[in-house]
């Protein structure tokens, strides 16, 4: 049993590895989180060839069961279920032209579909979108360009800010990007791996490597030039907790435990008494880290305990964590998922240096709205002939 117990990550996982000015000493673990991050997306293109593959088993007949039709699925919801391209009244649009000019940079229509699709994909795809849309068609296809089109003026907002503050990505994240792309071709073969590709909608290996530079270009200006708020307002606004679980017996009882309720002592009792004796060791001095190895049942609480900030806990949890001081023990609190003991500690500030990430939240949003956001709209967008054509139905 785990609870929602983790730190929120950003949508959009921005980090920087090279210009350690503003962190110094944590440039090395934030190149392994780097690192991590580009093995995921290689994991990706991985592993639509994957489902792709399962999905091609399926249809000759060789596999059955409910793990290869869940495999076909998943092939069909993230393969192009038609040629690629932009279709008006059936009949496919050679040239198109730029669909949009960003600041005098021309958008090609392979670059735009790429964004559009995974827009697309993130609200359940083209058949749920116009089955959903009904009356008010316009309105929502109009909100889906807007939506791709918003990705691309962010990522040039991105690279002119990086432009403007020095930031660049550093030669050995590059040469890691390469590796991982040269390690996928390998590993798939060339076909195998275009196709893997194609199902995420990029067009060519280029579109991906542009992909990723960009991705890793927004995390390196996130760091660099936010590092310090980053951190400040993880010292401001977060708690750094740790805590010993003694779960309520099955998932039954934990469901059934409900906020605000009398007490469940009489459903709970042995896991009461439990938590009682737990907490007279703590409070007597026991070490709390052996009482949590040898008492608690939350495997998913990292050694170092949680650092969390408000609403991202059960509250009851989170109302106990900011009442206590540094140091400080709580008495047994209660939730649905059974009792807990906590001690709140300081905040490791070196841990979240190397973890910088994972604590970009909505204060933060905040901070780069009011840099980025007048960027944004001064930005010179001029719209192509086929820019008001584009269409769950068209493009595809």
């Amino acid at each position: 049993m785990v609870m929602r117990l983790v730190p929120h990550p950003f949508k959009g996982k921005r980090t920087n590895f090279f210009n350690t000015r503003l962190l110094p000493g944590a440039g090395s673990a934030m190149e392994d989180t780097m690192k991590k991050t580009i093995a995921f997306l290689a994991a990706l293109v991985m592993m639509a060839s994957a489902l792709a593959g399962c999905a091609g088993t399926a249809a000759s007949g060789s596999a059955s069961g409910s793990a290869s039709a869940s495999a076909s699925a998943s092939a069909s919801a993230s393969e192009p279920a038609h040629e690629p391209g932009l279709f008006i009244d059936n009949t496919k649009v050679e040239n198109p032209g730029p669909i949009l000019t960003i600041e005098g940079e021309e958008i090609p229509l392979d670059q735009y579909r790429f964004y559009y699709l995974r827009t697309l994909a993130s609200v359940g795809g083209a058949e749920n979108v116009i089955a959903m849309a009904g009356d008010q068609t316009e309105e929502v296809y109009t909100n889906l360009r807007d939506s791709a089109t918003h990705s691309l003026k962010l990522s040039k907002v991105y690279r002119d800010f990086a432009a403007e503050k020095g930031v660049t990505v550093g030669d050995e994240l590059l040469t890691e990007l390469d590796n991982s792309i040269k390690q996928a071709k390998e590993s798939l073969g060339e076909e195998e791996f275009k196709k893997s590709l194609e199902a995420q909608y990029f067009s060519s290996e280029e579109e991906y490597r542009a992909f990723m530079q960009d991705i890793l270009l927004q995390q390196q200006v996130l760091i660099d030039v936010y590092g310090e708020d980053i951190l400040n307002n993880v010292k401001e606004n977060y708690v750094h907790v740790q805590h010993i679980l003694i779960p309520f017996e099955t998932e039954q009882a934990a469901s059934e435990s409900t906020s605000g309720s009398e007490s469940t002592a009489a459903d709970h009792g042995a896991e009461l008494a439990k938590a009682e004796e737990v907490l007279e060791k703590a409070k007597n001095g026991d070490d709390f880290a052996a009482l949590m190895t040898e008492y608690s049942q939350d495997p998913g609480q990292p050694e170092e305990g949680y650092t969390f900030t408000k609403g991202y806990m059960v509250q009851e949890f989170e109302d106990a964590s900011y009442a206590l001081k540094e140091g400080e023990i709580s008495d047994i609190v209660e939730t649905s998922y059974g009792y807990h003991i906590i001690k709140r500690l300081p905040i490791d500030e070196e841990n979240i240096k190397e973890n910088l990430l994972q604590y970009v939240d909505s204060n933060m949003d905040t901070v780069l709205s009011a840099d980025l956001q007048p960027k944004l709209d001064a930005l010179d967008v001029q719209y192509g002939e086929y820019y008001d054509k584009i269409a769950p139905d068209t493009l595809y």
